[in-house]
């Protein structure tokens, strides 16, 4: 009887992804392996002749299949890194993007030795309110999000990092005015335009919410509303922070002009203009 192997189970999930070309087949394999053997990828290396039993083996086999079908690595492990912190996904909210860490970075440092209120509107997995709770000593953050599945992952990752009590999350359209001044609005928006979205990658368009991606017919709805809104929910002097899409910066720029001074934009690792943000009059 041949002996089943870790290496061997490895080499034939690549291989299974790479007939499906799924980009990074080699790194995801291990992670999906290391997932279902609870190991590290070293583990894997030094133990790749161990035998590996048929439970096993069809566990991981099942979820290199999701992975060729390109379903998103984050949803098959329901796991994702962001900020050094370990965040809860599934299908009902996006995946954190590393591109949104510059986001989170940006309102940290700005609110240095303060114990600020902070609104994120458009939570999803809480990834944006859970990082500030964390890392800002004293700060409470309220996140909104119009999509009960999401309020209750947000609130569950909450509670995984730690910071349930500096944290509220509320079932809240966005679109509509939300009429608790805080010190910042931050928020990682829908947007992506319309018509757009129906091209998107498949890993993208057929596993992640829709209603977390479409921003409108120019990818700027959610950006007008909050911005408007903005004297409901933001002091004068608050902080109001966006991520943008690509080739958005500008145009949010001119949204918030009226009400806002001192408006600047960030740039991601990739030199892409990732961040937007100013001080409300």
């Amino acid at each position: 009887m041949v002996k089943r192997t870790i290496g061997d189970a490895l080499f034939r999930g690549i291989a299974l992804l790479n007939e499906n070309s799924i980009e990074n087949a080699g790194i995801d394999a291990r992670v999906i392996m290391s997932s279902v053997l609870k190991c590290d990828k070293l583990y894997l290396t030094v133990h790749r002749d161990d035998e590996i039993s048929k439970e096993k083996e069809n566990e991981f086999f099942s979820l290199v299949k999701r992975r060729a079908s390109d379903e998103p690595l984050g949803y098959i492990l329901n796991y994702k890194e962001f900020m050094s912190l370990d965040f809860y996904v599934d299908k009902n909210v996006l995946i954190p993007r590393p591109d949104t860490e510059i986001l989170v970075e940006k309102v940290i440092s700005y609110f240095e030795g303060k114990s600020p209120l902070i609104t994120d509107m458009c939570t999803g997995s809480g990834a944006i309110a859970v990082s500030l709770a964390k890392y800002i000593e004293g700060a409470h953050v309220t996140g909104l999000d119009i999509s009960p599945d999401a309020v209750r992952i947000a609130k569950t990752n909450a509670e995984k990092n730690g910071v349930a009590e500096q944290c509220d999350f509320i079932l809240h359209d966005v679109l509509k005015p939300y009429e608790v001044l805080a010190d910042a609005v931050v928020s990682n928006p829908p947007y992506i335009p319309t018509e757009v979205v129906k091209g998107l990658d498949a890993t993208v368009k057929d596993f992640e919410p829709h209603i977390a991606l479409d921003g409108g017919n120019d990818g700027l709805t959610f950006y007008r509303a909050i911005t408007q809104n903005a004297k409901y929910s933001l002091k004068h002097g608050g902080l109001l922070a966006f991520e943008v899409g690509v080739e958005l910066a500008d145009e949010v720029c001119s949204i918030m002009e009226n009400e806002f001074s001192g408006i600047d934009v960030m740039r991601d690792l990739a030199g892409i203009e990732r961040v937007v943000y100013g001080i409300r009059k």
